[in-house]
């Protein structure tokens, strides 16, 4: 039985990703994959990636329909990804792209030491797939969060390079940025500061050579963006709608007790933290508290996930986490968009799991790696 449903398992596992690619070759134009594209053409040929009329020229040669370009919001240090991309036509770089999502995923299983017998049920974790089906970066900065926890002690250094990836989506990780520079200035760890900034500014100089004006460009399409006047899956965004939705500074209050509670929290156990325990629930109140994401992005709950599920001393915890998870790929199906309530049902389902023996249950997936 056990090697049926381990081959089962194999199969479903290889045949997900073709119907993936298959299913979207002919969507290449309806998710954030054209944006990366477009940026990376834009890139290669050292013109400006966040030109709206540019980016949307070279989407409409691919029958994008809507008038309003899709430009990638992403600092420039993301460009050495999509580069590549920008190389190939558009379904070669899709399958490309999709390759090196799912290279992520598996990476990071094997970097966070999952169980042999949980290691499936990482590729069907609903923001996962999510990720696939919206062509999503996220998968990146799940792997720069598996090289963060699995290093930040025997290689400090590359564990702060590491960061960088996490630095793609900046607005993600609020409270955690908040507990790494508490932890880095009590514990003196200067070198992954050191590892952060050293991969930062090589990356950042590379970018500015292949186009001078990168930042300027960065700037401009930022401050002209209506990320302040869109609606997100999101409570921020709920708690925003649900006042006033002309406030924009609504959808911010919860990131600010976020981040004070982080600072809190940090400070009360920084004699024993251990990311690899306390920074568990850092990671999703950050998630849960964050006023822009979607469900793609919550591919970094799981190493919470995975660490609670592995020395759960609740009853029913795996089984209450299997339907919180199906119920989201149900939704999923449904509406992509409106995935508000997975946090938050996430979080609650963690403290249940790690109630009672909360020092004992970071198990031996994330728990192992130093």
């Amino acid at each position: 039985m056990q090697k049926a449903l381990r081959w089962l398992a194999i199969a479903v596992l290889t045949l997900i990703p073709i119907a993936v690619v298959a299913y979207l070759g002919s969507n290449t134009n309806q998710n954030d994959f054209v944006e990366y594209w477009s940026a990376g053409k834009l890139f290669v040929a050292r013109a400006n990636p966040y030109s709206g009329p540019m980016i949307l020229a070279i989407e409409k040669s691919r029958g994008f329909a809507p008038s309003d370009p899709l430009i990638m919001l992403n600092p420039p240090w993301i460009m050495p990804l999509v580069a590549p991309l920008g190389l190939l036509p558009a379904f070669g770089a899709l399958l490309l792209w999709i390759g090196a999502c799912a290279g992520c995923i598996a990476a990071s299983v094997v970097l966070l030491e999952l169980p042999v017998k949980n290691r499936g049920l990482a590729f069907l974790f609903a923001p996962v797939l999510g990720s696939f089906l919206m062509e999503q970066s996220s998968p990146f900065l799940l792997l720069g969060l598996s090289l963060f926890l699995r290093f930040q002690r025997s290689r400090p250094f590359l564990a702060g390079a590491s960061l960088l990836l996490m630095a793609m989506k900046p607005h993600l990780f609020l409270v955690f940025w908040v507990a790494l520079a508490g932890d880095c200035l009590y514990r003196r760890r200067f070198r992954i500061v050191a590892g952060f900034c050293a991969s930062l500014i090589c990356v950042s100089g590379l970018v500015t050579l292949v186009v001078p004006r990168i930042w300027q460009d960065y700037l401009d399409v930022v401050r002209t963006s209506s990320l302040d006047r869109n609606a997100y899956p999101t409570l921020p965004s709920v708690l925003r709608a649900a006042i006033n939705v002309n406030l924009v500074w609504i959808a911010l209050v919860p990131s600010c007790l976020a981040v004070v509670w982080g600072a809190v929290y940090y400070w009360r156990r920084r004699q024993e933290w251990d990311w690899r325990r306390e920074g568990m629930p850092v990671l999703l109140v950050t998630v849960l508290t964050s006023p822009y994401s979607w469900i793609s992005d919550q591919v970094v709950l799981l190493p919470p996930v995975a660490s609670a599920m592995s020395g759960s001393p609740r009853r029913f915890s795996m089984e209450i986490l299997i339907i919180v998870n199906f119920a989201a790929l149900v939704w999923l199906n449904v509406s992509f968009r409106s995935m508000v309530w997975l946090p938050l049902a996430l979080t609650l389902w963690f403290t249940y799991a790690t109630f009672k023996g909360e020092r004992g249950v970071s198990g031996e997936t994330v728990a192992r790696g130093t």
